[in-house]
């Protein structure tokens, strides 16, 4: 019997909240066929949790080695043409599946993609962080990679994969604790993958909640060790498709930024910051890099006190709209705070 749509969930000490989120998946108007929750190396009751929710909820125990590693055990379990990858802590629309497989199935496409906000969950209120993003569309296909490795990231729960584009990515690269899921997306779109946009839907990303990594030092360091070992290694995976990323500005900012961080934070890889500093001295002047991200600085402030919120284009941000407003409100939520300008 083949199986359309599959969700898989990787989740670490979420007892607490995955509840809610398997609800919204098993909520929705185009129902997942299975949903599998790998529990990775979990503390908690995080599994038991889970797994009262029976079918087609399925548990899987590994120890815990990473959200890359926790959605390819997943993936390598999962049967569906789709595959819908989310996270254990934000809730989905209830029409997010049907709109997503639709797309894919209407238009051949690889990838659906659609409008995702990240905030707050308190009491019955949801206060956003910032605007809606890619609430005005994607950015235009031709450029997907530069504006990937320049200013732009994605979340692949605001998204819906063709089996068959993962295989040819190979999954999530493991060896990242962090942009694991930007360099499964690049590898994805090197790979020939067409991407669509999915308007009149949303993806609620929970911020703030227990479990989550902190700031402390050592984590500081390793988030930008990992972001600067997507970034070198996205170069060597773009030269090998024929593009070569320091052509753009924004990718050799990104490198420069990498190295500014990196140098007042003790230990780490000395290997990752040698890299970063030859590919940056082989640059013109970084002066051009300092001012422009001052610039930048200077320019969202003003955006957030005009708009209410501050991004950069390649988000195609936008206020939540009425339709997603009575979509937040299936979930037992009201959107509320001064930051974002919610339309009425």
């Amino acid at each position: 019997m083949s199986i359309r749509l599959s969700v898989v969930i990787p989740a670490y000490n979420r007892a607490a909240l995955i509840g809610e989120t398997l609800r919204s998946l098993m909520a929705q108007t185009l129902a997942a066929d299975e949903i599998i929750v790998v529990d990775d190396g979990s503390t908690d009751d995080t599994a038991a949790a889970a797994a009262a929710f029976g079918p087609p909820v399925r548990v899987i125990r590994q120890t815990n080695r990473g959200p890359a590693a926790a959605r390819n055990k997943g993936f390598s379990e999962s049967r569906g043409q789709f595959v819908h990858f989310f996270d254990s802590d934000d809730l989905a629309a209830a029409n997010k599946q049907e709109i997503q497989v639709g797309a894919l199935e209407a238009s051949g496409a690889d990838i659906a993609y659609g409008p995702w906000v990240k905030g707050h969950f308190e009491g019955d209120r949801f206060l956003p962080d910032n605007h809606v993003f890619q609430q005005g569309g994607l950015p235009p296909p031709e450029r997907l990679v530069e504006t990937l490795l320049t200013y732009w990231s994605i979340v692949p729960h605001a998204g819906l994969f063709r089996r068959t584009i993962v295989e040819k990515a190979l999954g999530f690269p493991e060896e990242f604790v962090i942009a694991e899921d930007q360099a499964m997306f690049l590898n994805c779109l090197l790979a020939g993958a067409r991407v669509v946009h999915t308007r009149g839907t949303i993806e609620f990303y929970r911020l703030g909640e227990g479990g989550k990594m902190t700031e402390s030092p050592a984590w500081a360091r390793q988030r930008i060790e990992n972001w600067a070992r997507f970034l070198l290694s996205a170069r060597t995976a773009c030269l090998a498709h024929g593009v070569e990323p320091l052509q753009w500005f924004g990718y050799r900012r990104r490198l420069w930024e990498a190295a500014e961080d990196l140098k007042p934070l003790p230990g780490g890889d000395p290997e990752i910051a040698r890299q970063l500093r030859a590919v940056v001295s082989e640059q013109p002047s970084t002066r051009a890099y300092r001012w422009h991200r001052q610039l930048e600085r200077w320019g969202g402030g003003l955006q957030s006190r005009l708009t209410g919120g501050r991004a950069h284009s390649s988000f195609q941000a936008g206020p939540m709209q009425p339709g997603q407003v009575a979509l937040l409100g299936q979930l037992g939520y009201r959107p509320a705070g001064r930051r974002e300008r919610w339309q009425s």
